[in-house]
């Protein structure tokens, strides 16, 4: 998946149902603003989410840590926007309309 045309929504959104799934409970059952410690994800299950993020958005070089630095839906869905909105335009795609 491209970051392109990629919205706030879609990011949290992506982040919920990993999560979910990594829980083991359905999307609506999960608080965005509830820590991931509080579902019982461990160190294993923050790999599991890290490389779907890395696999879905094509982020690379994410931080080991990420989850427990931004330990809830909320935070790292934002933290994960500031990084794709610092993402640098591919060569050749300025200016192109």
């Amino acid at each position: 998946m491209s970051t392109e045309n990629l919205t706030f929504d879609d990011v949290k959104n992506l982040l919920v149902k990993t999560v979910a799934t990594e829980a083991g409970i359905t999307p609506a059952e999960l608080a965005t603003d509830r820590p991931f410690t509080s579902y019982g994800l461990d160190s294993m299950a923050a790999l599991t989410v890290g490389v779907e993020i890395e696999d879905t958005l094509g982020l690379t070089d994410l931080p080991v840590n990420l989850m427990w630095d931004h330990p809830t839906v909320d935070r790292l869905a934002a933290a994960l926007w500031r990084r794709i909105e610092d993402t640098p335009v591919a060569a050749g795609a300025e200016g192109e309309e």
